[in-house]
C-alpha cells in the first residue's frame, strides 16, 4: 500500500509518501515539500514509482523529488557480512539469565521475613467474627 498526497494536521504541512512494507508503514526520511497555499485551487499530485525502485513526485506538473527508495526509505534493514572466523567462547552459556556464583549478600544484609516480627501484644479485637473477618492473624512489626 501507498499514501501519498498533502497533509496538513495543525502547523504541520507537508506531502506525505508513505509504504507499508511488512505491516509497518515507513514514511520518507525527509519530507516532501508543502505546495497548497492558495485555498480553493486544485492541485494534480503525480507520483511514478519505477521498476528500478527509483521514485519521482511532481506537483502541478513540477518535480519536487526524485530519488531511490533504497536511499530515503527504510525499508530494508542494514546489511552484515557474515564472519566465518566469529564463534561463541567454549564457556559460554546459552541462559538468558544465570547465577554470578561470586555474588553475596552484604555482611549486614536482613532479609524481610528476619526484619519483621509477629506482634506478641496484639490481641484479637473483641468485635472479631471469624466468619464474616476471616481467621485473624496478629500484626507484624518491624
Amino acid at each position: 500500500n501507498i499514501m501519498f498526497g498533502p497533509d496538513k494536521c495543525g502547523y504541520t504541512k507537508r506531502t506525505h509518501l508513505i509504504f507499508s512494507y511488512k505491516g509497518k508503514n515507513v514514511l520518507k526520511k525527509q519530507d516532501l515539500p508543502y505546495k497548497q497555499e492558495g485555498e480553493g485551487t486544485s492541485h494534480l499530485y503525480r507520483l511514478v514509482l519505477k521498476p528500478d525502485n527509483t521514485v519521482r513526485v511532481d506537483i502541478d506538473e513540477e518535480k519536487v523529488y526524485e530519488g531511490s527508495l533504497k536511499d530515503d526509505w527504510e525499508l530494508l534493514k542494514p546489511r552484515e557480512i557474515a564472519d566465518p572466523d566469529d564463534k561463541k567462547p567454549d564457556d559460554w552459556v546459552d541462559d538468558s539469565m544465570m547465577d554470578d556464583p561470586e555474588d553475596k549478600k552484604p555482611a549486614d544484609w536482613v532479609d524481610e521475613d528476619q526484619k519483621r516480627i509477629v506482634d506478641e501484644s496484639a490481641k484479637k479485637p473483641d468485635d472479631w467474627d471469624d466468619e464474616e473477618d476471616g481467621e485473624w492473624e496478629a500484626p507484624m512489626k518491624d
